[in-house]
């Protein structure tokens, strides 16, 4: 059939955890134990009758990502060994990249030359996406190379079709916009991934885009100030998740208020809503 998974591959923040150089509580626990491990932000809709994939961010921990896939399903692990079977290396089908920001699309190198050596793998992203991966090394090589084939897509909140029964609408969202623009991606209307944004205030549609989806993984870098002391709140680009808690929990139904959410510095409690990435 054509029923779809949606596989949760990372929920840290871009850098994952432990991160480079850190020396916090929870970077050590990392290091100590693989259940303490935090991957970049990435999500993968799959579809087990196929085995098609299309990955949502490109984190910087995209090949133990990959890795952690074979392992989890026998039929994206088929599907991965007829693509070799017929000469494709293609790791994923299909790409789709919310910005460039560090977690979200540098693993790109791996699908280059010098690594897996894709073949146009069709990558869906904004006009000003497909224009810096096209002007700036060394992601420009990835097109010139055809490793990726970028297909423009506006954030207009408009459907476009990846493949016969999965769609994608990309929703524009403010968020520090050093080299392009931000966007939250719906997935068939239904499942909502907004991994990174600056406020829910900045953002006139938030609760009707929110509300209109079934499932929304949500900014959650981090849960309260408290995790944030001597900080000006107002120089973090995140929202805090009570503040998103209070923007959406009566949105949530009471057999889905068992959601639990995470940032980057540890399992946060268990609190009603469906929030449950971090960036």
């Amino acid at each position: 059939d054509g029923s779809l998974e949606v596989w949760v591959l990372g929920s840290g923040q871009d850098a994952g955890l432990p991160q480079l150089g850190a020396s916090h509580s929870f970077d050590w626990r990392a290091r100590e134990g693989s259940l303490s491990v935090r991957l970049g932000p990435s999500i993968c809709v799959h579809c087990p009758s196929t085995g098609k994939t299309l990955l949502i961010d490109v984190s910087p921990d995209v090949r133990n990502q990959h890795t952690h896939l074979l392992q989890a399903s026998a039929s994206f692990k088929n599907q991965h060994h007829n693509n070799n079977n017929n000469n494709n290396n293609n790791p994923f089908d299909c790409i789709a990249l919310t910005h460039a920001h560090m977690g979200h699309y540098a693993g790109l190198v791996h699908f280059g030359k010098e690594a897996a050596h894709a073949q146009q793998i069709p990558t869906f992203a904004t006009p000003q996406m497909c224009a810096f991966l096209t002007s700036n090394a060394p992601w420009s090589q990835l097109v010139k190379l055809q490793n990726i084939a970028l297909v423009p897509t506006q954030p207009d909140g408009n459907s476009v079709e990846v493949w016969p029964g999965l769609t994608l609408a990309f929703h524009l969202v403010p968020h520090r916009s050093e080299f392009t623009d931000t966007v939250g991606i719906s997935i068939n209307n239904k499942l909502l991934y907004i991994p990174d944004i600056d406020s829910w205030d900045a953002w006139p549609e938030a609760r009707s885009v929110v509300k209109a989806h079934e499932i929304c993984l949500l900014d959650a870098t981090f849960f309260s100030k408290d995790e944030l002391p001597g900080r000006d709140l107002s120089t973090i680009s995140h929202p805090l998740v009570t503040a998103t808690l209070a923007k959406f929990g009566d949105l949530v139904a009471p057999e889905k208020s068992n959601q639990s959410t995470s940032n980057k510095e540890g399992e946060a409690p268990t609190t009603p809503t469906t929030t449950t990435t971090t960036t």
